[in-house]
This record gives structure tokens, C-alpha cells and sequence, in this order.
């Protein structure tokens, strides 16, 4: 029989291990799902790389939730999909019909309630597409 000390370095060594990153997604176990939806337009994980980036510092986030949208927390789409604004009811923020005012917001210059999004610009016609895809994938009942 091992000694105990024997079987609990060998259990650490073997935890000691390089898990990856999201640079290398096919590295983890369930390869790489768990990055959320990657948008086929910039091929990234929307909500990490484009919406953290863009939208959620000091506008959306968590703890700082301009016009009641968080868009940092799990669950997004049941925030974002065929519901109210707060800003121009009765449209919604992402919908169907026609993309909501999210879409509108993030793709026109002067939308036709509130005020274009992100503040003073600030998103390529690659990132306004990825959160479009992003925003009808979620409408469609699809990953966050």
C-alpha cells in the first residue's frame, strides 16, 4: 500500500497542470463552450470581448445599471429580449420585429429615441455586426 504522504504529491503534481486560456479554447475540457457565443463577424466571445469592453464599464455593468440594463451579469437575454425601455416605451430592447433599440442605438449616429450607444462612439462596423448577430442569435433563444 502507498504511503498517504506518496498519494497526496502525486494528486498535487498531477493538479499542477497548464488548464488552457481563452486564447486556446480547445484546451478545456468541454472545448471552449463555456466562452459564450462567439460571433462568426470578428470570430470572439461577444459578451466577454466586445460588450465587457464596450458597454459594460461604467454604463452596464452590474453595479452601475444606466437605463436599468445590465449587461455584465448571467441571464442577459432575459433582459434584453422583448422587454421595455426605460427610455422609449413601448419598443423593446431587442426584438424580432425590428432589432429593438439596442440595434438602432449601436448602429445609428441619431436614433430615433434616446442617444446613440456607446457615448461618443466608439464601436467598428465589425463590433456593431458581432452584437447584432449577437442580439438576434439571443431572440432566436440561443447562448449568451
Amino acid at each position: 500500500m502507498a504511503h498517504p504522504r506518496v498519494v497526496v504529491a502525486t494528486c498535487l503534481l498531477a493538479l499542477a497542470g497548464c488548464a488552457g486560456s481563452l486564447d486556446n479554447p480547445d484546451r478545456f475540457g468541454d472545448g471552449g463552450s463555456n466562452v459564450g457565443f462567439v460571433c462568426t463577424s470578428l470570430g470572439k466571445p461577444v459578451k466577454a470581448e466586445v460588450i465587457g469592453q464596450k458597454c459594460v464599464s461604467g454604463c452596464h455593468s452590474a453595479s452601475v445599471v444606466q437605463s436599468g440594463l445590465d449587461l455584465e451579469s448571467a441571464g442577459t437575454s432575459s433582459r434584453l429580449v422583448n422587454v421595455s425601455t426605460t427610455v422609449c416605451p413601448p419598443r423593446h430592447r431587442v426584438d424580432t420585429v425590428d432589432g429593438g433599440t439596442l440595434q438602432e442605438k449601436i448602429s445609428q449616429s441619431s436614433p430615433s429615441c434616446g442617444a446613440s450607444m456607446p457615448p461618443g462612439g466608439g464601436l467598428t462596423n465589425g463590433e456593431v455586426s458581432c452584437i447584432i448577430e449577437w442580439t438576434r442569435n439571443l431572440a432566436a433563444g440561443g447562448q449568451e
